[in-house]
This record gives C-alpha cells, structure tokens and sequence, in this order.
C-alpha cells in the first residue's frame, strides 16, 4: 500500500506528470517551465504549511479527527501571510487565535502553529 498522504513533492510530481506536452499542447510545453515555476511558487507555499502544521500536531499528540480545525488556521494564517508580505500583525493573528479556540481548538497549540509566522 502507498503513503496516503501526499507531500509536497509527491505533489509538484504529479503537477508536472499531467502536463506532459503531447497532453495538453505544444504552445503550453513551450511555457511549461514558466508553469512549474509558479505552481512551485504558489501551491506548494501552502503544502508546507500544511506538513508542518501537521508535524506539529503530531508532535503534541493531538488526534487526528481534531486536526481540521488547525490545519485550517494554518491555511487562514498561510493567506494573511501572502496579503501582508509574510509579516502578519499581532493582532490579526491573535484575533484569529480567538476565532479557532471558539471553534474548540486549543489555544497552546495554535500558539505553536502561529510560530510558523512571523507576527509584528
């Protein structure tokens, strides 16, 4: 049986298996690696958060059914990121924290998952 999670890698992997030229078109083979590059930009941005909000959670022995919740305040976090350069506010990020632990997360792990960002 293989990894029923996939990484970051596996991912770009098969981001670029699928978009093989004889696929999808010669003029986009062209500017194919104009189309890696960004999806290695962008998405995968967003995969690592998501591995290491997972290794966090992990690490805390936080069960599994629970980590919804957090991995989407790592994903909130993750966009709020992009829209402020990668420095977020304090208080945007302690606002969020409020808004998860109402949805019954627990505050002393989304404090170590917000570490992950760089609040001012």
């Amino acid at each position: 049986m293989g990894k029923i999670v996939k990484g970051a890698d596996d991912m770009y992997l098969k981001f670029t298996g699928k978009t093989a030229p004889d696929r999808v078109g010669k003029r986009y083979g062209a500017s194919k690696p104009i189309a890696t590059a960004l999806y290695g930009a962008n998405a995968l941005a967003i995969r690592t958060i998501v591995e290491k909000t997972r290794s966090i959670l992990s690490a805390l022995d936080v069960p599994s059914g629970n980590w919804g919740v957090y991995i989407a305040f790592a994903e909130k976090l993750a966009s709020k990121a992009n829209a402020y350069d990668g420095i977020i506010p304090a208080s945007v990020v302690e606002g969020f924290k409020a808004e998860f632990a109402l949805k019954g997360a627990d505050p002393a792990v989304l404090d170590k998952i917000s570490s992950l960002f760089k609040p001012v």
